[in-house]
């Protein structure tokens, strides 16, 4: 029996999607506390849905997230084990104050690849669309 790999994982903080070979989109969910655990969720969805490829990961905020403060004390990636091949991350923060938190918690949790936050959806997907610069020969 051969099994499907998912497209689209809804975890009770975020629905993610598989959109394209290279990228995976995460819509946070209006109306939902986020905590510690919602987040564990996430992280183990997008290691599933990325499946050791590379991608790079849209994540949308609503304009009003609420959240549980110890949220933003931890490094996710590393407590849940990362997220497998996952790239540059594109925030959309849909609201001045999420993000000045996201910048605040990224300036705590720095992650390996590139991370763009953005007030607008259209901004943080203009910047997925620019071209990685290719390695320089050593």
């Amino acid at each position: 029996m051969k099994m499907e790999h998912p497209r689209m994982i809804d975890t009770r903080s975020a629905t993610l999607e598989l959109v394209s070979d290279a990228l995976i989109e995460l819509r946070f969910k209006p109306d939902v506390k986020l905590d510690v655990e919602g987040m564990s969720e996430i992280v183990h969805a997008k290691r599933t849905l990325i499946a050791g490829k590379n991608m790079d990961v849209l994540a949308i905020l609503p304009a009003e997230l609420d959240f549980e403060l110890n949220v933003l004390n931890m490094d996710h990636h590393a407590l849940n084990g990362g997220c497998g091949g996952a790239q540059r991350l594109a925030l959309a923060a849909q609201s001045a104050f999420n993000e000045r938190l996201s910048n605040i918690y990224f300036r705590y949790h720095p992650r390996q690849h590139d991370t763009g936050i953005f007030l607008t959806e259209d901004d943080a997907r203009k910047w997925l669309t620019t071209k990685l610069p290719e390695p320089s020969a050593s």
